[in-house]
């Protein structure tokens, strides 16, 4: 979770990079994300010195050369050494490092264009041959194209952006607090680009791919491929899941929308552990050079060591593309999570030849070798059904049109998914989630693998694998659907629901789904104060807030991690309200206190001096007092604003609760002690105890609530147990091949009578006799009167998910019944026929 203060940083620098001509989205991210990597960089290399590698900024092997060869020369007196010097100078590669940059060159963007970018497209040359799994392993050539585009002359511009990303990072030191929040600003910088007028079309809601990563339910070591990868959102939260699964519940932190906090992974083996940072185990290609560049270094960024993301298109041909044919060995991976490209077209010549990857068109046609289809969105499922091993399973979404569509390829792509193989479930999206760049209707389809590649086209007419489908309809799903988007933290969201039915109708089949039909899941929400606890300032000194609250709490919490406030004050509630009522509680009656034995002593000398004669002379005795406490209401003002110190700079709720108590309690003894003055009050002034030392109580009151400082978080349960009931059910299952019943049916030794047994089911021998006499006529066309109408494979294999709705009798708005309401529609459907016998008998009389 990003603090607001590290958004609004993240924003101001976006916004200067688009300010100073970097319109282009991609560009301007780009270009950012350099700066965060530079910074990265330095990490890095110090993690693999003290593995006893080389460091990056030391001169390579070539480069080491030639200064020994310099060395030899100026020893045999063939060369000077002012050239060592110079040649010294133009590899001193410690002009590169962020530290440097940062004190020295941070106004000169040629010195980035000059220097350092020239540095970082030979850095792979910088790398020994033993750190093929290091975390830089993989850079393979991925920066020789990395150019700086900022106009040499906005320097400060890269000023401030240098700044600003050194500000993001400040409070958090160079540990693991860094680097989450380096991980997840990248991950903010990029949904920026998903903002309206920004252009961020290639981007897939993060939630929604929380979603499909849990529906697969990965474990370590497990290969997940995406071959439409971008910037790489299914990899890492593919690994961000696995983390979560193997860190201690006690331990894990969950947004409302699902995003993990605090994930440790301390419940792994050594070997797990390594499973889930291994990058060969996060394979993604994509056809955008930029795009695979920014979405390796997220993965880097989010401490995947060596990911596989690389450049290329996953439909085109393989030959001669060492690297792309490897990766896309056919069934090598256990998942493929995806979000392909949706309706567009490929140029069917450069497309990968595989005739059992993409299906052929077939015949004794000219066309007979032609793929099937150009349609990107289709081609992209045969290629995952070829990655996948056998029971391999895939979540992808595909735009509708894939689930109905009537093209030859369209109905071959569903039958060949319902009959060799197991499509587990169709979730249903709603039409605003890929706002505000497309309002195309999309929908979750899942699948399992089951037939090897080769045996493919062995099984078509046999009786499906998929014997039903599961279907749900999400229509909330966290967010509003309009083209802003904004969250609706803590309000129903379906994806939650959608995740309980979902294992129930994996685990226990069409009993678990009959049974949560009427029911509605969800976790607990609640809100939390969190803070980023201040770690240690350039004096190696806790800072004022943290020196200020070490001795009340455990010193080690102050990490510059980001904690709840009441896990670093331990006796405040979680609910930041419930919290602020208490230190209210608490502190106000205090402040109070301390105003009036401040404003106490002056006060009591002019009622003494007035008390016989207050009566007499009330406007004399006020025109006193206010001359005697003149300076004391702006000293203990000016006592409270000092006391300010030990409040956050941002992200600071407690502030304004403290300027406001120091106001009420200023204003409500101001007034009391005035009306003591003016109307003759004779009891006696009450007795105070003095104030020795202002600034030392008001340090000790500005400390309590200055614990309240921080921003509001709703948070979810990790068990999503929260069970009411609906009226009208979010999901339903249907059967793909379903039989008529044919009472009139015998078997050959007329033993059986009638197609279905006494329980309903069909009898086998009554399939195996439909089936030998063949479903489909010599055209492909189904045969009337075998298969119920409403089963899949009687509809071409349609898997929309709105073709099965159930009817839901409970929204008809009538006095009559249901039944009424049938035999009028029969009624009017007769008269109809009738009217329209007659106009077909009137244009026959005509003719």
């Amino acid at each position: 979770m990003l603090a607001p203060h590290i958004k609004k940083k993240v924003d101001e620098l976006w916004n200067r990079f688009w300010a100073a001509g970097l319109t282009n989205p991609l560009v301007a991210v780009e270009q950012i994300t350099y700066l965060l990597f530079l910074k990265r960089l330095e990490d890095i290399d110090l993690k693999r010195v003290n593995r006893g590698l080389k460091s990056i900024y030391e001169p390579n092997e070539k480069e080491q050369g030639e200064i020994d060869d310099l060395n030899v020369k100026i020893a045999r007196k063939l060369a000077h050494k002012e050239d060592l010097d110079t040649l010294r100078d133009l590899y001193d590669y410690g002009r590169c490092r962020w530290s440097y940059i940062r004190q020295s060159e941070k106004t000169n963007p040629r010195h980035l264009a000059e220097v350092v970018f020239p540095w970082l497209r030979t850095i792979d040359s910088r790398l020994t041959d033993q750190e093929t799994d290091s975390e830089l392993g993989g850079l393979d050539k991925r920066m020789a194209d990395a150019y700086f585009q900022l106009d040499p002359n906005k320097g400060q511009v890269l000023g401030d952006a240098i700044d600003k990303i050194d500000q993001l990072f400040a409070r958090a030191g160079d540990g693991s607090a860094a680097q989450d929040i380096m991980g997840d600003t990248f991950e903010y910088l990029l949904s920026e680009m998903a903002t309206a007028g920004k252009n961020g079309q290639f981007r897939t809601p993060r939630h929604l791919i929380r979603f499909m990563v849990e529906l697969l339910d990965p474990e370590p070591g497990d290969k997940i491929i995406d071959p439409a990868a971008g910037t790489g959102g299914f990899l890492f939260s593919a690994q961000q899941y696995l983390m979560r699964k193997f860190t201690p519940l006690n331990t894990i932190r969950l947004e409302w929308d699902g995003t993990p906090h605090r994930l440790d992974g301390a419940g792994t083996t050594t070997g797990e552990y390594a499973e889930i940072h291994n990058g060969a185990n996060f394979v993604g290609l994509d056809n955008d050079r930029t795009m695979t560049r920014i979405g390796w270094m997220n993965l880097i960024l989010h401490d995947i060591a060596d990911p596989q993301l690389v450049q290329g298109d996953s439909l085109s041909k393989r030959e001669g593309k060492a690297k792309l044919a490897e990766l896309l060995t056919p069934e090598s991976y256990r998942f493929v999570l995806a979000n392909p490209p949706f309706t567009g077209t490929v140029d069917t010549a450069d497309l990968e030849k595989d005739s059992v990857l993409f299906p052929r068109i077939g015949g004794g046609g000219k066309k007979k070798d032609d793929a099937v289809t150009n349609k990107s969105e289709l081609l992209f499922l045969w290629l995952m059904l070829d990655l996948l091993q056998i029971g391999g399973r895939c979540a992808v979404i595909i735009p509708e049109g894939v689930l109905f569509g009537n093209t030859d390829a369209h109905k071959r792509l569903r039958r060949e998914l319902l009959t060799e193989h197991v499509v587990e479930a169709v979730i249903s999206l709603p039409g605003g989630v890929f706002q505000p760049y497309t309002g195309v209707k999309t929908s979750i389809l899942i699948f399992r693998k089951e037939t090897r590649r080769d045996d493919k086209q062995n099984l078509t007419g046999q009786a499906p694998r998929t014997e039903y489908v599961w279907f749900y309809e999400i229509e909330n799903d966290g967010f509003t659907l309009d083209a802003k988007r904004n969250a609706r933290p803590g309000q129903a969201n379906d994806l939650w629901d959608a995740l309980v039915k979902f294992k129930t109708w994996l685990n226990e089949g069409r009993a678990g789904a009959e049974r949560l039909e009427k029911t509605y899941w969800q976790p607990i929400f609640h809100k939390e104060r969190w803070r980023q606890a201040l770690l240690l300032d350039n004096a190696n000194q806790l800072t004022a807030a943290g020196s200020a609250f070490a001795n009340q709490t455990d010193s080690g919490m102050w990490d510059g991690q980001v904690w709840g406030i009441h896990e670093l004050f331990r006796e405040i509630p979680s609910d930041p309200k419930a919290a602020e009522e208490q230190i209210k509680t608490e502190v106000q009656p205090v402040l109070l206190e301390l105003a009036k034995r401040y404003l106490a002593p002056a006060t009591r000398e002019i009622w003494a001096k007035w008390h016989p004669a207050i009566v007499q002379a009330p406007q004399q005795a006020l025109d006193d007092w206010q001359k005697a406490i003149k300076n004391l209401p702006q000293e203990f003002r000016r006592a409270a604003s000092d006391a300010q110190r030990f409040f956050e700079s941002e992200d600071t709720p407690a502030l304004s609760l403290w300027k406001d108590w120091i106001k009420e309690a200023l204003n409500t003894v101001l007034a009391e002690y005035e009306t003591i003055i003016t109307q003759a009050n004779r009891s006696s002034f009450g007795e105070y105890q003095a104030v020795n030392n202002l600034a030392q109580e008001m340090e000790t009151l500005a400390r309590e609530v200055a614990k309240l400082d921080g921003f509001d978080v709703v948070l979810r349960s990790l068990a999503i147990d929260q069970q009411t009931t609906i009226e009208t059910a979010k999901h339903w299952v249907v059967p793909v091949r379903n039989w008529l019943q044919n009472e009139d049916w015998q078997s050959v030794d007329g033993k059986l009578q009638g197609s279905h047994d006494a329980s309903g089911l069909v009898r086998a021998e009554y399939a195996q006799a439909m089936l030998a006499e063949g479903l489909y006529d010599d055209k492909g066309n189904l045969k009337d009167g075998l298969l119920d109408p409403d089963c899949i494979e009687a509809r071409d294999w349609n898997l929309s998910a709105g073709q099965y709705k159930p009817f839901d009798f409970s929204q008809l708005k009538s006095d009559k019944s249901v039944v009424e309401l049938i035999g009028e529609l029969r009624e009017t459907e007769q008269k109809i026929i009738g009217g329209l016998d007659k106009l077909l008998a009137m244009v026959e009389g005509q003719e």
